[in-house]
């Protein structure tokens, strides 16, 4: 009987140890999502920047991601909950933060090449401030998709 009792509590030990495992790796998961972003205007040549958190309160700003014309590209995996944009094309089109957005961030983006760079710093020779939209990231998504949209 003492045997029995024994196996029973360690099945039930195992069990335990097991849940909580498997709460912690779905708790990690539920604490990054992956982004893509789509093209979906009448837009050519569209370049996507991106502000998003790197750890805790550290955030980033980098681009260029090239969006294919009609199509969508895998920007990354990102801690959630909320992620800043701006995006523009090479025939002049631009996607935003507005002037009377109050949520719109301004951030230094590079015209010319590809650039990774704290958030929040002062502009460097060669780079210009543009304000970036944000989106919020639904706590129940582990994937979303954005898309660019607009007419000539």
């Amino acid at each position: 009987m003492g045997a029995l009792k024994l196996m029973v509590a360690a099945i039930c030990g195992a069990l335990i140890l097991s849940f909580v495992g498997s709460a912690r790796a779905e708790q990690k998961q539920n604490q990054t999502f992956e982004l893509a972003v789509c093209n979906l205007s009448d837009f050519q040549g569209v370049f996507f920047a991106l502000k998003h958190k790197q750890i805790a309160q550290k955030w980033m700003v980098d681009g260029w991601y090239a969006i294919p014309d009609g199509g969508c590209t895998f920007v990354g995996s990102f801690p959630r909950d909320t992620v800043y944009y701006y995006a523009e094309s090479n025939d002049g089109a631009t996607w935003g933060g507005m002037d009377a957005d109050q949520a719109a961030q301004p951030e230094c983006i590079n015209h010319d090449q590809w650039f990774q760079q704290t958030a929040s710093g002062p502009c460097s020779a060669g780079q210009a401030s543009v304000k970036f939209r944000l989106i919020t990231v639904p706590s129940n998504l582990p994937r979303l998709t954005f898309s660019l949209t607009g007419k000539r």
